[in-house]
């Protein structure tokens, strides 16, 4: 991922979960689907991987104020543009 000519590195799983939100932003994707999407192949799935990842792509967004992810308490989470 590129911001203003910067590289900003993204794991295999955060290119997952920057792919989904991109493809529907502003769009609550429910947390389950996620982890689906992202986890799938691997078999067991922990809870907080998830929020783990959500995180570590928050704040490589973060340089960038027009975009953001948001929590849905107890849906899932969005990508907000604007």
């Amino acid at each position: 991922m590129y911001y203003e000519g910067l590289k900003i590195p993204l794991t295999v799983k955060e290119s997952k979960l920057l792919y989904i939100f991109f493809t529907s932003p502003n769009v609550i994707i429910d947390r389950n689907e996620l982890q689906k999407e992202v986890w799938e192949n691997e078999g067991v799935i922990v809870t907080r991987s998830l929020d783990m990842f959500i995180s570590k792509l928050r704040k490589k967004l973060d340089k960038d104020p027009s975009v953001r992810i948001v929590n849905s308490h107890g849906v899932g989470y969005k990508l907000e543009v604007g």
